[in-house]
């Protein structure tokens, strides 16, 4: 669990550990695929919640301000279901990753509530103006238009992943979501071709170690941002040589 406090508002990201966290990160799926992103019909889902079989063999994070949640995010581990992008993509090119799927997880639902999405193009997650000039150099991440909310979110996946021996990502991305990650150091590689699949995506793998070292060489401070308060035995052994 991690407590920032970004402008003047105090933020948590933890990981789920209540069925009733869980049933509030159902409902905030619901809300922004159903109502606003028209993703889903509101006539399909009575419970208001927005919920399917891979949520029980997922690791759910949520981001919370002093009012509730205001993002989450599932990690989907291996388990006899597959995963959703082998189902939906069945033409994907990740031969190393599938050979050892055990060792495989896949990023999925992440959702941000639309109170901290503020500009016209900001799309699910909050893109900075960063965003926009991918050359710009990448600043430590103490303000809000520096670390947009879905950071916050993915750290705690990386440390879990860590934690759980997961040395690659899957992802269903959209085109902005990658566009953010990847001007920050996250390399997600495409492998295979776009699809409609609440929305318009690509299927995504990352290497953590692959990405480890690309965070590290655009931003020291970024990448610390992500293994704070990480135990030391999964923190990357070229970051700890650097410390000798």
């Amino acid at each position: 669990m991690h407590m920032e406090t970004i402008g003047s508002t105090h933020f948590t990201f933890k990981i789920v550990d209540s069925q009733e966290l869980l049933e509030e990160s159902f409902r905030l799926r619901y809300q922004v695929y159903c109502h606003e992103c028209n993703f889903i019909h509101e006539a399909d889902y009575p419970q208001r919640r927005e919920s399917d079989e891979y949520d029980k063999v997922s690791l759910h994070v949520v981001a919370m301000d002093p009012y509730g949640i205001i993002g989450a995010a599932r990690l989907i581990l291996y388990s006899p279901l597959g995963f959703p992008l082998e189902k939906h993509c069945p033409d994907i090119t990740a031969d190393d990753a599938l050979l050892q799927k055990e060792h495989a997880a896949e990023i999925s639902r992440l959702v941000i509530s639309k109170n901290y999405r503020r500009r016209k193009d900001d799309g699910l997650y909050y893109g900075p103006h960063i965003i926009d000039r991918p050359d710009q150099k990448i600043t430590h991440p103490g303000g809000r238009r520096e670390r947009p909310m879905a950071f916050g979110i993915y750290r705690e996946m990386y440390q879990e992943s860590k934690r759980k021996g997961i040395t690659h990502w899957y992802a269903l991305m959209e085109e902005k979501l990658w566009r953010l990650l990847h001007v920050h150091g996250f390399t997600f590689k495409p492998i295979g071709e776009a699809i409609d699949y609440y929305g318009p995506v690509v299927p995504y793998l990352a290497k953590i170690d692959e990405l480890e070292r690309e965070l590290f060489k655009r931003s020291v401070s970024f990448f610390e941002y992500f293994i704070d308060g990480l135990e030391q035995t999964y923190v990357p052994p070229f970051y700890l040589a650097t410390k000798q």
